[in-house]
């Protein structure tokens, strides 16, 4: 499995970590290409919403998904301004555009591979590298 954790990102997953609801949270699940996404998706946010919440990191039909809410999450009370969920939105959907064309295994430009039995955005080298499912092939 692809995945951002601390066997490969773990200067990345402590930064992230502060926000995460989960206090056991330690896994993005997206692949190493999009970790600049990540990282910039991240600094972004807590730039304008230091608190902001994290809730997951994930590949979604082959996009980055960075689901988060401006700051924690009450029940029964409304814990953000109309601001900071649009400023929230905006980050997050440049870190969901973008990822459209990296490839979410090496970095490089990409396009989604709707074809395959997980859709996902990968480059010419990457698509023709792992087969479907992917899984690396021996001796590549």
């Amino acid at each position: 499995m692809w995945r951002l954790d601390r066997s490969n990102s773990g200067d990345l997953i402590e930064m992230l970590r502060p926000h995460a609801r989960d206090p056991d949270w330690d896994t993005a699940h997206v692949g190493e290409g999009w970790r600049p996404l990540v990282e910039e998706c991240h600094e972004r946010l807590a730039a304008v919403l230091p608190d902001y919440e994290l809730l997951a990191i994930k590949q979604k039909e082959g996009i980055l998904a960075y689901q988060a809410f401006p700051r924690p999450w009450r029940e029964g009370r409304h814990s953000w301004t109309r601001q900071e969920s649009r400023d929230l939105g905006m980050i997050t959907s440049d870190a969901h555009i973008r990822s459209e064309s990296t490839c979410e295994w090496c970095g490089s430009p990409a396009s989604l591979r709707e074809w395959r039995s997980h859709v996902l955005t990968l480059c010419e080298a990457c698509d023709s590298r792992f087969p479907d499912p992917p899984v690396p092939r021996a001796g590549r």
